[in-house]
């Protein structure tokens, strides 16, 4: 189906609007004019969804925040909200940590991204007046968690690559791999870091072929290392939790791996979701990395620490820890959504410190003086 023109086609609904990225997303939309409904776990806590109530005096759209559970997306909870919408963009993601639903477990990791997904799609066919889904998938999707199958470090992932990527019969042959030390088999899909990986592939691929069945666009973005600024509390969590490590003088890595930080701001994040919808370019199965902009914006774990140091000399950044070496891997980068879309992205410096002032002013973290 073709792009929206913008606003004046309808109202938009988004998953997960109380989230790190989709509350960027939230407040992007009303800025831009569009009616918003969002959706989140429960409407009743202001902890979540005060942020978003608060954006409704700021305009000049506006959010209708509505209770929908992620995981009852298969018992049509969502066809109310999606029917008159112009564009849906699923954003939620259930990673497994909510103990309202139980032990984390790897096969709740892939239900938290690919069955809850295949339940939204089918209520945005249901609704039909939906043109376009704008799906939020991750690196993970591109160059997986450990897959076993990943090129090398210095290798730089491209917008078509996939995690787990090869002619496979079923799921279980796709996630499991030949162990370079033992030689022996290991299924993957039995992990939950891997889990996640798996599920966001699966989701993606499903999504597309989705879309061309029905005739409506599903367009995504794959996000590496989130950060930017925290609206609530309940958003310092991983790798923005990490950086309040630091600021507590802390190491904020232990047990992370020693990879490099690719960072994307959740603004830009935010936008580029938005440009998505509108954009003639993108088409069903158009699929945007969005990482750093250049390499200036894949930081080993030292220089995190060092430009951190810079920004804020007076605060004792990650103690007296001393990284190991950092892999040479992630390497990816936004260029075909800042080509194709036109985004603008926040320097990296611009994204720590939003980071680390709304750490400060909104979760309440009390920095180590040096």
């Amino acid at each position: 189906m073709p792009h929206i023109s913008g606003p004046a086609d309808g109202p938009v609904a988004v998953t997960g609007a109380s989230g790190y990225i989709g509350a960027q997303l939230v407040k992007n939309l009303i800025s831009d004019g569009y009616t918003v409904r969002g959706c989140v776990r429960d409407a009743t806590r202001q902890d979540k969804v005060g942020y978003l109530n608060a954006l409704n005096d700021q305009g000049p759209g506006s959010i209708e925040i509505l209770s929908r559970d992620l995981f009852q997306a298969a018992d049509g909870v969502y066809d109310d909200v999606f029917q008159g919408c112009s564009v849906v963009f699923h954003v939620a993601a259930d990673l497994g940590t909510d103990p309202t639903y139980g032990d984390r477990s790897p096969q709740r990791t892939f239900d938290g991204c690919m069955t809850t997904t295949t339940g939204v799609l089918d209520s945005c066919a249901k609704a039909g007046s939906v043109q376009r889904v704008v799906y939020t998938s991750s690196l993970a999707a591109v160059a997986g968690l450990g897959s076993g199958g990943a090129p090398g470090d210095g290798y730089e992932y491209q917008d078509d690559d996939w995690a787990g990527a090869g002619p496979y019969e079923t799921i279980e042959h796709r996630w499991t791999v030949t162990s370079p030390r033992t030689g022996e088999l290991r299924k993957l899909w039995t992990l939950e870091r891997q889990a996640y990986a798996m599920g966001k592939v699966e989701a993606e691929q499903y999504a597309y072929k989705w879309g061309a069945e029905t005739g409506i666009d599903v367009v995504t973005c794959n996000p590496c290392h989130v950060l930017g600024p925290l609206m609530g509390k309940a958003h310092n969590t991983t790798w923005q939790q990490r950086i309040g490590q630091m600021l507590q003088g802390e190491n904020g890595h232990e047990g992370r791996g020693n990879i490099l930080w690719n960072i994307i701001d959740n603004r830009d994040i935010a936008e580029s979701q938005r440009l998505m919808a509108v954009s003639d370019v993108a088409t069903n199965g158009s699929r945007y990395i969005l990482a750093a902009t250049e390499a200036s914006g894949e930081l080993t774990v030292q220089q995190l620490i060092d430009t951190l140091q810079q920004i804020y000399p007076d605060t004792d950044i990650a103690g007296d820890y001393a990284p190991p070496p950092t892999a040479d891997t992630p390497h990816a980068k936004s260029t075909k959504a800042i080509r194709e879309l036109g985004l603008t992205t926040h320097s990296v410096r611009d994204t720590l410190t939003a980071t680390v002032d709304s750490l400060i002013s909104v979760a309440g973290i009390v920095p180590k003086a040096r």
